[in-house]
C-alpha cells in the first residue's frame, strides 16, 4: 500500500507540473496577443523649390517646329502646293508630334527638386495636388490638376505617349484658357502644365534627383510655330489658344495657390509637403 500510495503522489506532481508549464504558456500567449505596435512615422520628404529656369514646352507640339538646313519662310511661303511645303510638314510630324528632336519653344519654368527621403516611396502612392483659391470677384476653390506622381512622369527626350491615367488641367480660380474651337482648358492633358522629371527614367521610387517641372503661363511666353495642326492666322502670334502652366496670379499673391504632396499609401492619408506657389516666383 506505501508503495501505491507513493506511485499516486509522483503521478499527481507530474500532473502538477504539467499544468503549470501549460499556465505559463498560456499566460506568455495572451500577453504576446494583447502587445500593441508601435505605430511607424510617416515618410518625409525633403525638397527644394526655384524659379527662374526656363524649358521647352515639350507638351505641345504646335509650339515646335523642325530642324532644318533653311528657315521656315522657304518651305511655306508658297503654300500646300510646293513640294518644300510637303517636306516642312512631315518633318513636323516626325521630329514634334511623334518625338522631341524638334526645336520647341522656350518658357519660364519652376522646379520642385526632391533632395532627400526618409524611406522608399512608390510614385504610384505620391499625389500631386495644385489647388488654387481665388477670391475675385467671389470665393472660389479649384483643382486645377491632380495625379500621381507616375502618372505625371515623363522623361525628356522619351515617347510623347503619356500614360493612360494621365491627369487632365481642370481650372485656377477663374483662369480658363479658351482654343478657337470654343473649349476650356478641361480635356488639356497636365504636362502642359508641368511633368514630373524623375532622374531615372522608367522609375517607380521617389529619388533624389527628380523635380516636379512647372512652367508659368504668360501672354505672349510662347509664339505659334507653324504646322498641320495649327490655323495658318496664328502663326508666330501669341500662343492664346493653348492652356500653358499656372497663372501668373499664383505666383505674385501670398496663398492664391498651393501645391500639396500626399501620401495615399497611408491610412489616413499623410501631406508629405505644401509648396506655397509664391515660392516658386
Amino acid at each position: 500500500m506505501l508503495r501505491h500510495r507513493r506511485g499516486r503522489r509522483a503521478i499527481s506532481s507530474i500532473i502538477a507540473t504539467v499544468f503549470l508549464i501549460a499556465l505559463t504558456v498560456t499566460t506568455g500567449v495572451l500577453v504576446w496577443t494583447l502587445t500593441i505596435k508601435p505605430v511607424s512615422p510617416p515618410p518625409t520628404v525633403w525638397y527644394q523649390a526655384q524659379g527662374g529656369f526656363t524649358y521647352p514646352v515639350w507638351g505641345d507640339p504646335t509650339d515646335c517646329i523642325p530642324v532644318e538646313p533653311h528657315p521656315v519662310s522657304y518651305y511655306i511661303g508658297n503654300g500646300s502646293g510646293d513640294s518644300r511645303w510637303n517636306t516642312y510638314m512631315n518633318d513636323w510630324w516626325n521630329e514634334c508630334e511623334y518625338s522631341t528632336t524638334g526645336t520647341y519653344n522656350m518658357m519660364n519654368v519652376s522646379l520642385i527638386s526632391i533632395t532627400k527621403v526618409s524611406e522608399p516611396i512608390l510614385l504610384s502612392s505620391v499625389k500631386f495636388e495644385f489647388i488654387c483659391y481665388n477670391t475675385t470677384p467671389t470665393k472660389l476653390t479649384t483643382v486645377l490638376v491632380g495625379g500621381s506622381l507616375q502618372s505625371m512622369s515623363w522623361f525628356p527626350g522619351s515617347s510623347q505617349t503619356l500614360a493612360s491615367d494621365a491627369p487632365k488641367l481642370y481650372s485656377c480660380g477663374n483662369f480658363n484658357a479658351t482654343t478657337y474651337y470654343g473649349q476650356q482648358a478641361n480635356g488639356i492633358y497636365y504636362n502642359r502644365l508641368g511633368f514630373y522629371d524623375p532622374l531615372t527614367e522608367g522609375a517607380t521610387l521617389l529619388e533624389p534627383g527628380d523635380a516636379f517641372v512647372l512652367y508659368v503661363h504668360t501672354g505672349n511666353s510662347v509664339f505659334e510655330a507653324p504646322s498641320p495642326i495649327e490655323p495658318q492666322n496664328t502663326w508666330f502670334k501669341g500662343d492664346i489658344d493653348d492652356y500653358h502652366g499656372a497663372p501668373p496670379w499664383c505666383f505674385s499673391n501670398p496663398g492664391a495657390c498651393d501645391i500639396y504632396l500626399i501620401d495615399t499609401a497611408t491610412v489616413p492619408n499623410v501631406v508629405l509637403a505644401t509648396i506655397p506657389v509664391t515660392s516658386l516666383g
